[in-house]
């Protein structure tokens, strides 16, 4: 993601949720910086993580899996596949979502 999320274009935001009840903000934060991560990390509810399961499946709880979601500007959700995506594969999705 270091290197594609620039070619998504500046209307892109990046977030990654971590579900882990574990977890805390200072703990993702030392793993952004640590690994030069520099899109938003947050720590999800309970809530949204079993808001974003019913509405994508169960997968959504399983972070191997690279679950990912594109939200269009229109606030529509987009579920990807599961499993490894390119960086062609996410323009792609972006390109396909980004006018709904």
């Amino acid at each position: 993601m270091k290197e594609t999320l620039p070619s998504l274009g500046p209307d892109v935001v990046m977030v990654t949720l971590d579900g882990d009840p574990n977890e805390d903000a200072a703990l993702l934060k030392r793993y952004a910086e640590q690994h030069g991560f520099t899109w938003r990390f947050a720590v999800a509810p309970r809530e949204l993580m079993s808001s974003l399961a019913s509405s994508f499946g169960n997968e959504y709880l399983n972070p191997p899996s690279d679950p990912m979601f594109v939200v269009a500007p229109s606030g529509a959700a987009f579920r990807l596949p599961s499993g490894h995506k390119s960086a062609a594969d996410l323009r792609s999705f972006v390109e396909r979502y980004r006018g709904q």
